[in-house]
């Protein structure tokens, strides 16, 4: 089924309830319809059709959201742009994915064919008893990653691939139609692109709040909305943790509290189910394959050094070099499987290529290890594991560990090139007043091997972050370059 066919049912089915609110603004699911039929209208006189690539570079508002619906409307292809980026890095992009029409705010760029589009354009072009199409369901979005060469690639999602998303959500997190969810990251961003729709395609409400937000404001946000979900990145729960007050936890009112992106450290995620919501869980995925596994409330004390167990209709392996199945407890690379996995890609050529060659499973590139309880622990990314003196090194175990020093806020292991040892490794922190090297070192000996110590401790004021939250180990890695 279309994508945009689940809004329009329950525009029948829940009418004036509201779906989007967005500052003082409320849309209701015939509103949100209706804007569905004018913005599809404008696709449509604008020459666009099935198949044709439209990219969406706007800010975060309820016509962002809308727009994604009626692109799938008219059987179109969603090519996500950060409406942050240059002209010259919107026009890359809209050329190496053959963009026909890029949807912005505001302005236009010499190369590209773009279109500003307000609220007024688009109910100028509700015509009574227009009627929308709905019969494609092939190709719908082309999900935006960079590899570590820095160059786009894309992974090519089917109307249903992004449905099946959206039902093991539902059925893995608990998700229903009488959730409202808190949006407080871009809908350019992959997360909350995927929670924000599916929360209309089951009939709840999406709160749209624009970021960036300080700490302060997030509390003020959630508590005072009527929000019983939000997603946030790990970056920003440990920016709430000095928030928090002894006496309850600082986003207690939450049904479930999302986080995402990468791993929180063991302590961090102890810290965080006390202080901030009893109701935290944790959600692994990735932009090709959706979700991978979620670790619920009640298994973070006992797990909290994992990432949960595979979500539903989602399939597991840990498997060596040879693509053979490890055993339990041993360190191998992840693949995974199930409906909302991506099966056909597009490079920075434009080549389009597939992964069904291996039976449609996925390796998103980390190393990790399953526990007899099927619990998932990561300890790295492929491309991030350190090797010293023919000994693998695993970068997570390093800051797992440092983080639980008292003066570091946030760590970044990362390896650098020795021409004696392989590699050597470097620890980027970001530290308090209560810093202090020596002690850190001792902290070390008494918690690291020797080998797995770091050579160098480089303090930042603050590590740099992608766009996802995600520490940008890429960019640590080419200013080692300098030094």
């Amino acid at each position: 089924m279309n994508i945009a066919a689940h809004i329009k049912n329950n525009a029948s089915i829940f009418g004036d309830k509201i779906a989007i609110s967005y500052l003082n603004k409320q849309y209701t699911y015939k509103q949100v319809w209706s804007l569905i039929i004018g913005f599809s209208n404008i696709l449509i006189s604008k020459g666009m059709k099935k198949g044709d690539h439209i990219g969406l570079a706007m800010k975060d508002h309820p016509l962002h959201l809308i727009a994604h619906f009626s692109v799938a409307a008219i059987g179109a292809i969603i090519v996500p742009i950060d409406h942050r980026w240059t002209e010259n890095e919107k026009e890359r992009i809209s050329l190496v994915f053959q963009v026909k029409l890029l949807i912005m705010d505001q302005g236009d760029i010499d190369n590209i064919n773009t279109i500003p589009l307000t609220e007024l354009d688009i109910k100028e072009n509700i015509h009574p008893n227009s009627e929308i199409d709905l019969n494609y369901k092939q190709d719908l979005l082309i999900s935006l990653s960079s590899g570590t060469t820095g160059k786009p690639k894309g992974a090519i999602l089917t109307h249903d691939n992004l449905y099946q998303r959206f039902v093991s959500q539902q059925k893995s997190i608990g998700f229903n139609s009488e959730d409202s969810f808190g949006l407080l990251t871009p809908l350019f961003f992959g997360a909350g692109r995927s929670f924000a729709m599916s929360m209309l395609v089951i009939g709840g409400r999406v709160v749209i709040a624009p970021p960036p937000h300080q700490p302060d404001e997030i509390v003020e946000i959630l508590n005072n909305n009527d929000i019983s979900a939000t997603f946030l990145p790990p970056t920003l729960l440990r920016r709430l943790l000095p928030m928090a007050s002894a006496s309850k936890p600082l986003l207690g009112e939450l049904e479930h509290l999302l986080y995402s992106g990468e791993p929180l450290h063991s302590e961090e995620a102890l810290a965080c189910l006390e202080k901030l919501s009893p109701k935290l869980t944790g959600y692994y995925a990735s932009s090709e394959g959706g979700g991978i596994s979620v670790i619920k409330p009640m298994e973070i004390e006992n797990y909290s050094e994992t990432v949960g167990t595979a979500i539903y209709q989602t399939d597991i392996k840990i498997v060596d070099d040879k693509n053979h199945e490890v055993d339990l407890g041993v360190v191998g690379r992840l693949k995974y499987k199930g409906p909302g996995v991506a099966t056909n890609f597009l490079d920075d050529k434009g080549n389009k290529s597939s992964i069904e060659a291996d039976d449609g499973w996925f390796f998103p590139g980390d190393l990790a290890k399953k526990l007899p309880s099927d619990h998932i622990q990561l300890v790295g990314r492929s491309n991030d594991l350190i090797i010293r003196g023919g000994i693998n090194i695993y970068p997570n175990e390093i800051e797992s560990t440092l983080i639980n020093d008292p003066g570091i806020k946030e760590v970044s292991v990362i390896g650098h090139k020795n021409r004696d040892s392989g590699e050597t490794i470097v620890a980027f922190i970001e530290t308090n007043s209560k810093f202090e090297l020596n002690k850190c070192l001792d902290f070390c000996k008494k918690n690291l091997a020797p080998y797995k110590i770091p050579a160098k401790f480089i303090q930042l004021d603050y590590l740099p972050k992608k766009e996802s939250g995600k520490i940008d180990k890429q960019q640590l890695k080419e200013s080692l370059k300098k030094i």
